[in-house]
């Protein structure tokens, strides 16, 4: 969406919000209203890798550290027990960026003394394909660097930059332009940052950029960027609220010398765009859904329905990375054929020109012929952008779940993209090939690669067994149709049930890997919209004696460690009066414990159970299910024999409904030994067969 006005346009004559010199349009904002962050806007950088200034904070997704709060993003960093940090980092790649214009944030920030290090800043939306510095990064607002540290003065220094790749006949590189100013000795306030919200704001035209706090007035830097020289500043970015603990802006490297009171928490009231009234250009603006695709789209070759098609060159290219010697034209659009040689491994993909928004792709198909008479194990990606990662699904000889046979001949092979842990906004690679060094040579062919888009998604309601078999449910799932139960890297084995309800119960113990976990994942996004409420519970059985703690949890998209939310079980006391005695207890979690974090109308983690402080000796599970109201509006009647009921809820008084004939109960088919994809930490996790192999 590329907008002059819009018929939402507010004309600012300098008596609201910041007071601009010059009448401008008010084209976007977001004021952080409403319960939660907008998903359709903001996303987050995930990690604890530094990120490339040495910083000491762990970036997470969790709510606990982005959240709104009396209509402000809230960005807290806090400190662990074990001494290290958490914080989050939010951008809005792939879902907002936008050219020229104003844009300013009101954000108040803490106490920066010392260690912390905020930031309002943005990055050219061809990150992906060039990399930093070569696709511009533009600082509004840094806080807390060292020399205000040094000079006492670090509650009231403000700093912005620029930064580029320059390249000329003296100097090819990376290059800087800052520039730092005093709130109270530069502009005359008389209150620091933590005292009051300030407004950062940046004017950037085709011919300069400035950067200013509360007033144009007050000019932070300004940069005149009519040379050809700064092309990454005259196209679109997308936006970055971080609160960083440590790195080379502070110059602090160690946890122990972090004194800033923790936690601590950056405000940030709302962020606007506006168009300048400029004759000479406009301010453009691209949301997600400007830029997404629909229907069937071709990646390579001339499949039939294909109301759309990538152009080589133009949109996409073809790599060879290694052991992949091409016998097709892919000039003249040929069937791909390629010669793979003995004793060295092989890989190929289509590299976008840009992050490819796939957005309604999320529960669709990645479709395309194969011919191969070979054995090996030969991987499918996509790469993203957003998630900074790549995802695979590995096809197995002696697997046809995704129809490829090993015989010579095409053969359609449709892979779900649910399998895919990659951020459908911004993909970077739409397909990629690759393969261990084989055994002996074979012949690859590929063609006709396209992605279809979503189906429908599953929308349960009422009462959803997603584990029973004696549960009276208005709608179940069903294990192998509708997805799998995956013990995560074999960390647990079956051992002797004693189920809450019928035959069977998921009864583990570890296999000394010092961590555990599983899953119930489903093979396309559930709509769970029916739960997000504050009466809906998720209702399990446990027992367990071991007092090594675990966590029961929930994800919903398709990116690794975002929308997925973790309940803690520790003991000294354990959640929801869980007692760990051996006996049965039924758990019931309001679903409301969950949807801070999970998108209910898009999940893929059904339930999930996860432990990393060691090993566990014995823990079952049983009668898993969703209900829309509180547990305690319908009962449980096992079909067998009575269990003692132990836990916080009382027994039902009214009859129960009839359970369901134990012949009609799906969920104990566990299918063998097959393999998926599935997304902790793109490893590849076996489902147990009924001898917990």
């Amino acid at each position: 969406m590329r907008i002059k006005q819009s018929v939402m346009v507010m004309t600012i004559l300098g008596s609201c919000a910041s007071p601009l010199i010059n009448a401008k349009t008010l084209i976007w904002e977001d004021n952080f209203e409403g319960n939660s962050i907008n998903k359709s806007v903001w996303t987050y950088d995930v990690g604890s890798w530094g990120w490339g200034n040495n910083e000491l904070q762990d970036y997470t997704g969790n709510s606990n550290n982005a959240y709104i709060e009396d209509g402000n993003l809230v960005i807290q960093a806090q400190r662990n027990t074990d001494g290290s940090f958490t914080s989050a980092r939010l951008k809005t790649i792939g879902r907002l960026s936008y050219r020229y214009g104003t844009i300013e944030a009101r954000i108040k920030l803490p106490d920066l003394n010392a260690g912390l290090w905020p930031a309002f800043w943005q990055l050219g939306n061809n990150y992906g394909q060039v990399g930093w510095p070569a696709c511009g990064e533009l600082d509004i607002l840094e806080a807390g660097m060292a020399e205000a540290l040094e000079s006492g003065s670090v509650n009231s220094a403000i700093s912005s930059a620029f930064h580029w790749h320059h390249e000329s006949d003296e100097y090819t590189g990376q290059a800087d332009y800052g520039q730092s100013k005093n709130l109270i000795k530069d502009f005359g306030y008389s209150r620091d940052l933590t005292e009051d919200y300030h407004i950062f704001g940046m004017t950037w035209t085709p011919d300069s950029i400035t950067m200013w706090v509360d007033d144009e007035a007050n000019e932070i830097i300004n940069i005149d960027s009519e040379d050809p020289a700064f092309d990454e500043f005259r196209q679109e970015h997308f936006l970055i609220l971080n609160l960083a603990v440590g790195g080379i802006f502070p110059q602090i490297f160690s946890n122990e010398e972090i004194t800033a009171p923790m936690p601590a928490k950056m405000y940030v009231d709302y962020i606007r765009i506006y168009d300048n009234d400029d004759n000479n250009y406009n301010t453009e603006i691209t949301l997600a859904e400007d830029k997404a695709k629909f229907g069937n789209l071709s990646i390579y070759g001339d499949g039939e329905d294909i109301p759309e098609s990538l152009q080589l060159g133009t949109d996409t290219e073809l790599y060879i990375w290694n052991n992949m010697e091409s016998t097709a034209s892919v000039d003249d659009n040929e069937a791909l054929e390629f010669n793979i040689d003995a004793g060295d491994w092989f890989g190929m993909g289509f590299w976008m020109h840009y992050d490819l928004n796939m957005m309604h792709y999320q529960n669709g198909h990645l479709n395309l012929r194969i011919k191969t008479s070979s054995t090996e194990t030969i991987g499918i990606g996509i790469a993203s952008t957003g998630s900074g990662s790549d995802s695979w699904v590995d096809l197995v000889d002696g697997d046809e779940d995704y129809g490829l046979k090993r015989d010579g001949q095409w053969h359609l092979v449709s892979i779900p993209l649910s399998k895919y842990a990659v951020d459908f906004h911004t993909i970077s690679q739409a397909i990629m090939v690759r393969g261990d060094a084989p055994a002996e040579g074979f012949t690859l062919a590929i063609d006709d690669i396209y992605f279809s888009e979503g189906e429908a998604k599953t929308i349960p309601a009422g009462i959803f067994s997603v584990y029973s078999e004696t549960l009276e449910a208005d709608s179940t799932f069903k294990l192998g149709s509708d997805g799998n139960l995956f013990v995560w890297e074999n960390t647990l084995l079956e051992v002797s049930q004693s189920p809450f309800e019928g035959e069977k119960s998921l009864s583990y113990q570890s296999t000394g890997a010092g961590w555990f976990g599983m899953a119930f994942t489903a093979n396309s996004y559930h709509d769970l919209s029916a739960y997000d409420n504050d009466r809906a519970t998720l209702n399990f059985f446990l027992k367990t004696s071991s007092d090594t703690p675990f966590k029961v949890g929930m994800k919903s998209g398709s990116i690794t460690n975002i929308e997925q939310k973790w309940i803690e079980f520790n003991k000294n006391p354990d959640p929801y009066e869980f007692v760990r005695d051996g006996q049965w207890h039924q758990i019931s979690i309001p679903v409301s414990d969950f949807s801070d974090e999970v998108d209910m109308s898009n999940v893929i983690q059904l339930f999930e159970i996860l432990g990393v402080e060691g090993d566990i000796t014995n823990i079952e599970i049983d009668n898993i299910y969703f209900s829309s109201e509180a547990s305690g509006s319908h009962c449980q009647h096992p079909p067998h024999k009575c269990h003692p009921h132990h836990g916080r809820q009382e027994q039902p008084k009214r009859k129960c409904k009839p359970c369901s004939p134990l012949s009609d109960f799906s969920n104990s088919d566990f299918s063998n030994d097959q393999l998926c994809n599935y997304r902790l930490g793109g490893h590849q996790h076996r489902c147990l067969d009924s001898a917990g192999k």
